[in-house]
């Protein structure tokens, strides 16, 4: 049975079929292992960190070509294993040289558009789609100056 209390506020119990608690401490182990075989569900190179998934593949006609049907396959293992696919934290990134135009490359899963992105923070690093650097400089010199503005400030 699982509620959810938010402040005073709390609702009724529902039974759960399945999963586990996020809070437990072997959630993320659970997780993992329920997961594993998601690399085989695509011809694409898997990484897996966590909850993120990042496929990838190095040639650009062939991923032109094939990208919407590895999607629909991860799509259909995703369902077939009682996961969604959460479409608002699903971002796409055309890592390429200038002679291929990006603009012209459409990712779809389950009949929903993903817009391409030209910068995307992945495992904490700010990328931009010409690998330059620059986005990821630029947010860690905010950081550091906000940080040494409030050591400033501290000092007196």
């Amino acid at each position: 049975m699982q509620c959810t209390k938010i402040g005073a506020f709390k609702s009724s119990y529902k039974r759960i079929s399945c999963g586990a608690p996020q809070v437990s401490v072997i959630s993320p182990l659970l997780f993992l292992i329920y997961i594993n075989d998601i690399t085989k569900a695509s011809s694409f190179h898997t990484t897996l960190f966590a909850d993120d998934i990042n496929l990838s593949n190095s040639s650009f006609n062939v991923l032109q070509t094939t990208v919407n049907l590895e999607l629909s396959k991860i799509d259909h293992w995703l369902r077939a294993n009682k996961l969604s696919l959460n479409n608002n934290k699903t971002d796409s990134m055309l890592l390429t040289s200038r002679k291929h135009n990006p603009a012209s490359f459409t990712v779809i899963i389950n009949n929903h558009n993903i817009s391409p992105e030209d910068n995307l923070k992945y495992l904490g690093v700010l990328l931009d789609n010409q690998l330059s650097w620059k986005p990821h400089v630029q947010r860690v010199k905010t950081q550091l100056s906000r940080a040494c503005g409030i050591l400033s400030k501290l000092k007196h």
